[in-house]
């Protein structure tokens, strides 16, 4: 591991099979893939050993819409990327996210979810999670009451689950110190040398990354991939096509575009005196020594309909909790905690009662009291308008800085609020044994939809026109690049990105394995 800003002005060389733009949960898990099977690799990290927000290293885009949240703090640059700071929940999109037409494997979604059906025992083995697939099967072990209800009014139950603290900071897939891995932090790749060849297969020969003091890597390799999130990769393509003078990929592809999120609303909330109901039907449980927790998909929906998902957040703010996930979250980021005498004083003894719970009951500790409530979670609808582009301005390395325009339509709103009352009109209640909810849309405390930091859509892969990557990873227009971001799937779907991204990062792992 090699840091190019303490190597001064000194110019270095490489030359390996693969060359990965990011370490990341993409690039982390690719590269722990092709190095145990005995390929060389050249991993570059625009941060440091340390992860650290993209403001403090130049990294900041310009909103020419709304401040989209997902571009600043949903994002990390350094050794592990966002999984130093991301939750670590784990779930696949599965067949609920087919709409018609769209169970074949040609289709974006109809490959998507073939792909993850196929290889997440693969990515959950790699991740040492100890177990093989059971989203939807543990559901029917723990609450079988709360699945038939479900069931019978048209919503499915799947349980997703959270990497422990010290694993969701995926730099432990990787061994620093293996013979076939060279990593460079403190290296933003600012050149990209493109070579002609016959239409659609131009090539990457070199690429040169820089650091703010001077220092200097060229990489050589058979193949690159582009693994630095749905935001940075889309910026870095359109800095490869500007380097092959705009005629590399299809002139239709979008890259960059139909940028979208999950947008997160409160649709209701648990009645107070149901509280401690809810806790203990629905409240997260401990399986195989990791938290689980529930969501609710729709099983019948119109073809027309977004894609969303349901689940209850549990309103816990006290000093135990405080507590532990400070000293949790600085375990997953490499740090010291950031706690004094008086925060531990005041937290040691509600720790008994979680540890009580955790380990005797196998259940997260939820206090009497909690404010419990019912959230939404809808995909955007794609729109063209929202999108990154490459701006006039330039930044530390002289690289162009990235324009984000992003924003909440009035479809989506729409979205918002039929989609609610759908969901609550379908919601068992008290007569099966479940929590009652207290709709809060149009009640005079309509919450504004936030984004989920799951950004989707700016490297879409497929087989039309506008796909930015074909069903294989490789980018449109090349013989030797390849992206590997959550901005890979056509919208955000019924889950959290990052599990399904694995899936298709297992697969291009074996595809670049058998070309090399």
């Amino acid at each position: 591991m090699i840091d190019l800003g303490s190597a001064g002005r000194e110019e270095l060389a490489e030359s390996s099979d693969v060359c990965i733009v990011g370490a990341g949960a993409a690039g982390l898990y690719l590269a722990s893939r092709l190095v145990s099977q005995g390929k060389s690799v050249t991993l570059l990290e625009a941060g440091g050993r340390v992860c650290d927000e993209g403001d403090r290293i130049g990294m900041r885009p310009v909103f020419a819409a709304d401040p989209y949240k997902g571009a600043m703090d949903g994002r990390a640059f350094g050794w592990g990327g966002s999984t130093s700071r991301w939750g670590g929940h784990l779930i696949p999109h599965t067949r609920l996210d087919l709409r018609r037409g769209e169970d074949d494997d040609g289709s974006p979604w109809g490959h998507v979810v073939s792909v993850v059906e196929q290889r997440s025992i693969a990515v959950l083995d790699r991740l040492q999670i100890g177990h093989d697939s059971d989203f939807e099967d543990l559901p029917r072990r723990l609450i079988p009451n709360v699945v038939e209800a479900m069931k019978g009014n048209g919503l499915a139950v799947l349980a997703g689950e959270f990497l422990p603290f010290r694993r969701r900071n995926l730099v432990y897939l990787v061994d620093e110190k293996a013979e076939r891995l060279r990593t460079y932090l403190n290296a933003v790749v600012s050149s990209w040398k493109v070579v002609g060849g016959s239409e659609g297969s131009a090539g990457i020969e070199s690429i040169e990354a820089r650091s703010t003091s001077g220092g200097r890597v060229r990489v050589s390799a058979k193949h690159f991939i582009v693994a630095a999130g749905a935001i940075e990769s889309a910026r870095i393509l359109l800095e490869v096509s500007e380097s092959g003078g705009g005629r590399i990929f299809p002139e239709r592809a979008r890259v960059g575009a139909f940028l979208s999120d999950h947008l997160s609303c409160r649709i209701g909330d648990v009645e107070p005196n149901d509280r401690a109901h809810a806790a203990r039907a629905v409240g997260p449980r401990f399986a195989n020594g990791r938290m689980r927790s529930f969501r609710y998909v729709e099983t019948r929906p119109a073809p027309t309909e977004p894609r969303s998902f349901a689940h209850f957040l549990f309103e816990i703010d006290n000093p135990a909790f405080r507590l532990a996930k400070e000293t949790l979250f600085a375990i997953q980021a490499r740090r010291f905690p950031k706690v004094g005498v008086a925060d531990v004083v005041r937290g040691l003894g509600g720790l008994v009662s979680f540890g009580f719970d955790r380990y005797g009951r196998a259940r997260l500790h939820i206090p009497p009291g909690t404010p419990v409530h019912l959230q939404l979670d809808i995909e955007q609808a794609p729109r063209l308008s929202n999108s990154i582009r490459l701006g006039d301005e330039r930044d530390a390395l002289g690289r162009r800085v990235p324009i984000v325009t992003w924003c909440v339509s009035a479809q989506d709103e729409e979205n918002i609020r039929t989609t609610a009352d759908r969901v609550l009109s379908r919601w068992p209640g008290p007569s099966s044994g479940l929590p009652a909810i207290i709709p809060v849309l149009g009640r005079g405390v309509d919450p504004k939809p936030h984004d989920a930091y799951h950004p989707v859509g700016t490297c879409r892969l497929g087989s039309d026109d506008e796909a930015v990557a074909d069903l294989s990873l490789r980018v449109r227009g090349t013989g030797n690049l390849w992206v590997l971001s959550t901005g890979l799937f056509p919208t955000a779907g019924t889950a959290n990105p990052t599990f399904s991204m694995l899936c298709l990062g297992d697969a291009l792992a074996d595809t670049l394995i058998a070309r090399l």
